[in-house]
C-alpha cells in the first residue's frame, strides 16, 4: 500500500513537471497596433498594416534570455524568398528580462506608423527576424497595404 501510493505520488510529480515544461511559450515575435503600458504588452492585432497604422514590434521569448545581444531586422520580400534588408537595432539583454519591444512616437505625434516602423514606404511583404548571433530565434511576416482613406 506504501509503495503503491509513493508511486502515485511520483506519477504526480513527473506529470506536474511534464505539463509545466509545456507551458512555457515558444519565442515569437508580435506586431500590433495596441499598446497595453500596465503589462507591458503588444496585442498581435494582426500581420496587415496600413501604411499609416501605429505599428509596434514585440519579441517574446518565454523565458528569461540566455544571451547577451539580440538583433531585430526588417526585411523586404517573405521568409522564404527574402529580400534586402531594410534596417536592423542590436541591443544588449540579461536573463531577467523576456521580452523586447520596438515602438517610437511618430512625427505627427502618437506612435510610429507602420511606414515609420518598417521604413518601408510602400505597400509590400515584409520579414522581422530576431537573431542571436549565427542562431535565429523567430520570424514573423507582415504585409503592408495602401490606406483605405
Amino acid at each position: 500500500m506504501i509503495r503503491l501510493s509513493k508511486l502515485a505520488i511520483f506519477l504526480v510529480i513527473a506529470m506536474g513537471a511534464f505539463f509545466s515544461s509545456c507551458s512555457t511559450e515558444d519565442p515569437h515575435i508580435v506586431c500590433g497596433r495596441e499598446w497595453n503600458p500596465a503589462l507591458q504588452l503588444v496585442a498581435d492585432t494582426t500581420s496587415e498594416f496600413e501604411l499609416i497604422n501605429p505599428m509596434i514590434v514585440q519579441f517574446r521569448y518565454g523565458t528569461g534570455f540566455d544571451f547577451p545581444t539580440i538583433k531585430i531586422a526588417f526585411y523586404e520580400g517573405t521568409a522564404a524568398n527574402k529580400g534586402k534588408e531594410i534596417w536592423k537595432y542590436e541591443t544588449k539583454v540579461n536573463e531577467k528580462v523576456s521580452v523586447y519591444t520596438l515602438q517610437g512616437h511618430s512625427k505627427r505625434g502618437g506612435l510610429m506608423t507602420a511606414a515609420e516602423m518598417t521604413r518601408h514606404h510602400a505597400p509590400g511583404q515584409i520579414v522581422i527576424e530576431a537573431t542571436t548571433g549565427d542562431r535565429l530565434l523567430a520570424v514573423k511576416e507582415i504585409t503592408l497595404i495602401k490606406n483605405k482613406q
